[in-house]
């Protein structure tokens, strides 16, 4: 399951945004013109991710932010990974800026799913060499490359 999301992923190997509130509209685009969800879903998925991180950043530290929605519009669990070499404030735990934001958008029917996925980029982010290797992978293919070789070891 989670090699799909991989295979399926939208990859932004350099985000244009310059805040946090248009990085998550960037992320969500990104997300919608992969066919998570259709285009009249995304004002209200934007919505709850923006109500989400004033309840509490997505900012885990070690410069990652792991933005998240479910939705009953949302056709398909999609990842989105996107970098910001230069960086980025996202209110991060640990106050420093975000360079990797991984967004996840999943049906509201497959919270299962939606956890696992969650898991998973969890246990990625914690590796420095996976973080040093993803913001030094040349273009989207080879950071597709790199998650697919991380996706290896997850069981169907």
């Amino acid at each position: 399951m989670i090699r799909q999301i991989v295979d399926a992923a939208a990859l932004i190997s350099e985000l244009g945004a310059k805040s946090k509130d248009s990085a998550l509209k960037e992320l969500l685009q990104a997300a919608q013109d992969a066919g998570a969800f259709p285009a009249n879903a995304a004002k209200a998925l934007g919505k709850r991710l923006t109500d989400r991180e004033a309840i509490g950043s997505t900012g885990l530290g070690n410069g990652v932010a792991v933005p998240h929605v479910k939705g009953v519009e949302v056709t398909r669990t999609s990842l989105v990974l996107a970098r910001c070499r230069a960086g980025m404030e996202w209110q991060a735990i640990d106050g420093k800026p975000v360079h990797a934001m991984f967004m996840l958008v999943s049906p509201a029917t497959e919270p299962e799913v939606h956890l696992k996925c969650l898991r998973w980029i969890a246990g990625l982010v914690r590796h420095a060499d996976f973080r040093r290797f993803l913001l030094d992978a040349a273009d989207g293919p080879a950071m597709r490359d790199l998650l697919r070789e991380m996706s290896a070891k997850e069981p169907s």
